[in-house]
């Protein structure tokens, strides 16, 4: 049987007839032509899988600092350590007041004094983050309540044992039970639990601030947490303070003054400020190098496949010299050859560009289930991995579809 090249008498071919005749010329081989695709599949599929990983960051960074607020400022000691509740932090209760009233833009503050203490209620122990914080801390996070109600000054001065616990550890300690108005013991005290806050998603480490899960937290006054009322001790030592700002494009001169005043109260060096929109930025200008890093790999893995498509174009145009010939002599222009090839180039890398896609994906979904890497694959990835397929057919298909075409019709045909 003739090949499909050759069946038609005028030489012509419709959109339909040249795909047949793609289709026929590279099944002829499919071996050679299944590992000359690979290569454009496994370009396609780390583009997807690059792309993916990156958005996830990108995403993951972007939910990590919302959920520190982004016009928010974060005092750190380096007296102390987050949590051990040791007493030689540099920072005291008064310095939250005294940020408040110096640092431009601040409307709000919180001192916070953080410690890991046994929770029980009914038979069930746990360790658990006890965190002493202000009644602002709720607007300053945008926290939402579930049940009950939040911290409130009254609380503070009258250094209540009332708390504040995390969605996750409420199921924990009473089940499907309401928590609020129920009792829980931490460390050697009895608590009343007045409120519970909505569910939050976890978030992982962010550059030098510690990764804080209000949802396995307990939230009680900062005053109860020390031992004394802000009032009467306000030199109390603390952790952190957190400052929220009212002008989130002055933020970071807002972090720049609010280091200086700390080096004016209590020396160089005594704490840090933390700017989580500065932490953003930073994450993302390294997202945009490791972007780049991978893609350039991405893209030599296609460069590759590229060749490997026009050196198997390149071999057929020789293995099928006396075939065009034919097609030549019964009345098809250089267009019309030149257009065939052209096609089969562009079947091989779109079927290759389609595979990688959903290998990409898969290979997405693997990295988030096996790595625990956050990953998101958006229609602009697929877009850019199918454009990039086109263009490799295109690019790698157009010198060997010119050389089939140049072909002279009688040397062609004399060919063996």
């Amino acid at each position: 049987m003739l090949p499909a090249a050759v069946r038609f008498p005028l030489g012509k071919a419709g959109a339909g007839e040249f795909l047949a005749i793609a289709a026929e010329a590279l099944g002829r081989y499919k071996l050679r032509t299944g590992l000359s695709v690979l290569g454009v599949v496994l370009g396609v599929a780390a583009v997807i899988s690059m792309m993916s990983v990156s958005e996830g960051a990108r995403r993951e960074a972007l939910a990590q600092v919302e959920s520190m607020g982004l016009d928010n400022l974060v005092v750190r000691s380096r007296g102390a350590a987050a949590g051990t509740g040791a007493t030689t932090s540099p920072l005291t209760a008064r310095d939250a007041q005294r940020l408040l009233s110096l640092v431009p833009w601040a409307s709000e503050a919180s001192p916070l004094q953080e410690r890991y203490l046994p929770v029980s209620r009914s038979g069930v122990r746990l360790q658990a983050r006890v965190t002493g914080v202000s009644a602002s801390y709720q607007d300053i996070l945008h926290l939402t309540l579930g049940h009950g109600r939040f911290l409130s000054t009254v609380d503070e001065r009258g250094v209540q044992r009332v708390a504040v616990v995390g969605a996750g550890l409420g199921r924990t300690l009473f089940g499907y039970t309401d928590p609020v108005g129920q009792t829980i013991r931490v460390d050697t005290d009895y608590y009343h639990v007045i409120g519970v806050l909505a569910g939050r998603a976890a978030t992982a480490q962010v550059g030098a601030l510690a990764w804080r899960d209000l949802d396995q937290a307990v939230l009680v006054p900062v005053s109860t947490l020390l031992g004394r009322s802000l009032e009467v001790d306000p030199e109390q030592p603390v952790s952190e303070i957190w400052l929220k700002t009212d002008a989130g494009d002055r933020v970071e001169e807002a972090g720049r003054i609010a280091q200086h005043t700390l080096t004016r109260l209590h020396g160089a060096g005594a704490a840090d400020v933390v700017v989580p929109r500065e932490l953003l930025n930073q994450r993302f200008r390294t997202q945009r190098t490791f972007s780049v890093v991978v893609g350039s790999v991405a893209i030599l893995a296609l460069v590759v496949g590229g060749i490997g498509i026009m050196n198997i174009m390149l071999t057929s145009v020789v293995e099928r010299t006396h075939e065009i010939g034919i097609r030549r002599t019964v009345g098809a222009t250089q267009n019309d050859v030149a257009m065939q090839f052209l096609i089969e180039s562009l079947l091989m890398t779109i079927s290759g560009g389609a595979i990688g896609i959903v290998l990409g994906a898969a290979v997405s979904w693997g990295i988030t289930r096996y790595a625990g890497w956050s990953t998101y694959i958006s229609l602009l990835a697929v877009l850019l991995a199918f454009t990039v397929s086109v263009a490799v057919g295109l690019g790698f298909g157009i010198y060997p579809a010119m050389r089939a075409a140049k072909l002279e019709p009688v040397d062609a045909v004399r060919y063996e």
